[in-house]
């Protein structure tokens, strides 16, 4: 159980696709391959070097998932260099050889890495949505948030600077809609638990700020390349004023970006004006955290940046 403290990167609930040797002979799918058996045995090892995580599953190709509960070590990357050093003790050659006595027609030896879902359960089940994160193409999908999970940031703009924590404080069913509260301090924000709009934000439990239609900025599965044009209306009850939003948004590219809490690979995405073409905003979104790690956002009076300085995860329900 991971509960009341703040972490920072490759610590909890990371899905990393790493890449595998090609099979350069075709192996039966149906039953368990050379290259399955050899990694299972390998796991066995470390899984008994390490009480947190465990491998759960082997593809037939060789490449694995851990599963972990803890980002105490032994953690992920002491399981990963136990691995590594089974690898070599026990180089796939010489085991195959062993095992078969011949090493005619032997596949490529299964690469040493492999890929986490970290959990905070002793169940399969990842609490983010699993999302490869790598070359150009691979997806990042709607991540699952639970009530107590937090990301801590800090900003900085020429009117000053200073930090806040965003936490996922209940589900509603406001006006109907199921909804996740967000909660900073006095203001909530009620983001469509369907696919991540933001609907309205309160202060002290009174409306500051209305979407209509919800405000989509983030419309999952992302990929390098996808666009989209967000387009509502935005309302200030109190103000007695209403702007428009008319944005063109797109998924820029790949990248790691350093921050606070470490270095992400991370989707960069910009939303420009669809009148005047300038920035409106531009975010990294790092699957691994389930949130942006970055912002840089366009207000009249300049620029206002965020940076991820830490998250952690609730418990999620067996």
């Amino acid at each position: 159980m991971v509960s009341g403290r703040t972490v920072g990167p490759g610590q909890l609930f990371i899905v990393v696709a790493l890449a595998c040797l090609t099979i350069v002979a075709g192996c039966a799918t149906t039953q368990e391959t050379p290259q399955q058996a050899y990694v299972w045995q390998m796991g066995r090892i470390c899984d008994a070097k390490s009480p947190f995580w465990r491998m759960e599953r082997v593809e037939a190709d060789g490449r694995y998932w851990v599963q972990g509960a803890t980002n105490a070590p032994p953690g992920r990357n002491e399981y990963f260099e136990c691995m590594q050093e089974q690898v070599k003790k026990t180089p796939y050659p010489a085991w195959l050889r062993e095992r078969s006595g011949s090493l005619e027609s032997a596949p490529v030896p299964p690469s040493s890495s492999g890929s986490v879902t970290s959990s905070t359960t002793t169940t399969t089940q990842s609490p983010l949505a699993k999302a490869s994160v790598g070359p150009s193409g691979e997806r990042a999908l709607k991540p699952t948030w639970t009530v107590g999970d937090e990301w801590s940031y800090r900003w900085q703009s020429p009117e000053g600077k200073g930090t806040f924590v965003w936490a996922v404080d209940r589900f509603d069913n406001a006006d109907g809609i199921d909804s996740v509260v967000i909660k900073s301090g006095s203001r909530e924000s009620f983001y469509r638990r369907e696919d991540g709009a933001l609907r309205h934000s309160t202060v002290n439990g009174r409306v500051e700020s209305r979407f209509d239609p919800p405000f989509l900025s983030l419309p999952f599965p992302l990929e390098v390349g996808k666009q989209w044009h967000p387009e509502s209306t935005r309302e200030l009850p109190r103000a007695r004023q209403t702007a428009e939003v008319l944005l063109d948004c797109r998924v820029e590219g790949e990248e790691s970006v350093t921050v606070p809490a470490g270095t992400f690979r991370t989707f960069h995405v910009i939303c420009n004006n669809q009148r005047s073409k300038l920035l409106n905003f531009e975010l990294w979104y790092a699957p691994e955290v389930g949130h942006m790690v970055k912002e840089r956002t366009r207000f009249s009076y300049g620029i206002r940046e965020r940076e991820l300085t830490g998250f952690k995860f609730a418990e999620r329900p067996r």
